[in-house]
């Protein structure tokens, strides 16, 4: 409990500090671990970090061409949910700030595994199965 309240007076400090050194209010969203998200992404290093609510976080990467995306995933949370087929998908909420043009909805698919969409994110085995099981969020990073 500490931990949680140490970590948001934290974070109020540094968005009040970044707020009045510009001179206007900052709205960018700020995500905390600890239960907002089960899982990250960080595109650039194809690593994927699994965060469970009991134990040690997990790191899964995966370099293969089979791996990752074609085109940069929007940063931001993202929800873990299933297409009309069960397949795992992420979909987009609100908060996170989509480029124009870009789905609000992205397939989870296995590295390698074909997909009859051109929004999808290749994720390792191991990861996707975790992530289609535990996790409810899923923080996209650059």
């Amino acid at each position: 409990m500490f931990k949680h309240i140490l970590t948001a007076i934290v974070a109020s400090a540094m968005l009040g500090t970044a707020a009045s050194a510009a001179g206007h209010p900052n709205y960018d969203p700020i995500y905390i671990t600890d239960g907002q998200y089960g899982a990250a992404l960080k595109q650039s290093e194809h690593l994927w970090r699994l965060l469970p609510m009991r134990g040690e976080e997990v790191d899964v990467t995966d370099k293969a061409r089979s791996c990752g995306s074609g085109v940069r995933i929007a940063h931001g949370l993202w929800y873990v949910t299933r297409d009309d087929n069960g397949r795992p998908l992420l979909v987009a909420p609100s908060v996170t700030s989509l480029p124009a043009g870009f789905p609000e909805q992205v397939a989870l698919r296995a590295c390698g595994e074909p997909t009859d969409t051109d929004a999808a994110l290749f994720v390792p085995a191991v990861a996707l199965e975790w992530i289609s099981e535990h996790a409810g969020t899923v923080l996209i990073d650059d």
